[in-house]
């Protein structure tokens, strides 16, 4: 997936700024692809070029004015063209520092490994309430069309996390019976 796939993808919903994106990424998709405004508006520019977005600005009175960006139907095109792809390979590989970490775990005190882990897992517990605040604005969200597939990608963020949780929690009970 691509940043510009993403953002085509947004603006199938309707005509935005480049600030509007940027709220809808940390919204509903950041979980998934996350991105900077200097991102976006690097991105929106490629896209203009092709043609794929146009852009107009609209005059404001008491703000600077606005640019406001709606896909083109070649964008439509493009996007549906690269939504009707699987993709190639269906594993997410990331680097995983806190899994690499384990890997080398046993040059390690034990007590530095669980102070790790216990770390990992506060974040990914916020990750948790992160993903809550998502699904409230997903689910006021006025795109009802929408709403059960973003809340579809919500779920594999939740499943991940509460895996990962999973994890660092049995890692850390284990541990703690080798300390004995």
């Amino acid at each position: 997936m691509s940043l510009a796939n993403a953002i085509l993808g947004l603006l199938t919903c309707k005509e935005m700024t480049g600030y509007d994106l940027k709220y809808f990424f940390d919204a509903s998709i950041k979980h998934i692809w996350p991105a900077h405004l200097s991102q976006i508006y690097r991105e929106l520019k490629t896209l203009e070029e092709k043609g794929l977005v146009r852009s107009h600005i609209e005059p404001q009175e008491t703000r600077p004015d606005r640019r406001i960006y709606r896909i083109t139907d070649e964008g439509i095109k493009e996007f549906l063209s690269w939504m009707n792809k699987s993709p190639k390979d269906f594993t997410t590989l990331a680097r995983d520092e806190t899994a690499l970490r384990m890997f080398f775990g046993s040059k390690l005190e034990k007590d530095e490994l669980i102070f790790q882990l216990k770390l990992f897992l506060k974040e990914k517990k916020e990750t948790l309430l992160f993903l809550d605040q998502i699904a409230e604005s997903i689910k006021l969200s006025p795109f009802d069309s929408e709403k059960p597939y973003w809340l579809f990608s919500l779920r594999k963020g939740y499943k991940v996390a509460e895996a990962e949780i999973d994890w660092a929690e049995e890692c850390i009970g284990e541990l703690e019976v080798e300390k004995k």
